[in-house]
């Protein structure tokens, strides 16, 4: 299934006030989650493993927590960063 982003990239920059925050939605390659903050990419779930700022995390027992950590951040600065 793909999707037109274009419309919803329109709606997001005319809601956000802030003129250094920027949304992107586009479609992600298959079976991958990508949370980004403008134009840095935060955390990407991926067939491969987890990305955390592009950096690919490894598989040990603290990558849990790392995600975690990365996801818990990126939603804290979206919700401080709202008026």
């Amino acid at each position: 299934m793909s999707y037109d982003f274009t419309e919803l990239n329109k709606v997001v920059a005319n809601w956000a006030t802030d003129d250094t925050t920027r949304y992107n939605f586009h479609e992600p390659k298959s079976n991958n989650i990508i949370c980004n903050i403008g134009s840095t990419e935060m955390l990407r779930v991926a067939e491969d493993g987890f990305y955390v700022r592009g950096e690919k995390i490894p598989v040990d027992d603290k990558e849990a927590a790392t995600v975690y950590n990365a996801f818990k951040e990126f939603l804290v600065w979206n919700r401080l960063s709202r008026e």
